[in-house]
């Protein structure tokens, strides 16, 4: 029998809610999305103010993390940059090279992904992280 091991909601939840708190008067407003291992979204969250684009890519990027094992600046600076490619390679509109999305790991496995948008790239690969450590994973 097959069996994998995805993220839930509990999970979800839990970094929504470092995330949240993480935040500070000079954060822009966000746009959080955490994936299962297939990249389909468990929680999408976008603040009041936040600009409907920051979740779609906030959706790509946790997408991209859940179904490529990478996080996104990774793979744009691993696959994209380093071998010369386009996006288009991958034939999958919905993969992105933007900063700010990780693959979730328990135990070695990619169970989906995390990402946030709304901020700097790297502000929101760091609230992403806050949100994953909360998570408690191995």
């Amino acid at each position: 029998m097959f069996q994998r091991e995805s993220i839930g909601i509990e999970d979800a939840e839990k970094a929504r809610d470092a995330i949240l708190a993480s935040l500070t008067h000079n954060d822009n407003p966000i746009a959080l999305v955490i994936a299962d291992d297939s990249g389909v979204p468990v929680l999408l969250y976008r603040e009041d103010g936040a600009p409907a684009r920051m979740l779609r890519r906030a959706r790509a990027k946790a997408y991209t993390s859940a179904n490529l094992g990478s996080n996104t600046v990774d793979f744009r600076d691993n696959e994209i940059k380093a071998k010369n490619r386009t996006l288009n390679d991958w034939g999958n509109p919905m993969i992105t090279s933007l900063q700010g999305g990780i693959a979730i790991r328990n135990k070695g496995s990619v169970i989906g992904g995390i990402s946030m948008s709304g901020n700097t790239t790297i502000r929101d690969e760091a609230l992403a992280q806050i949100g994953l450590d909360a998570m408690g994973l191995k």
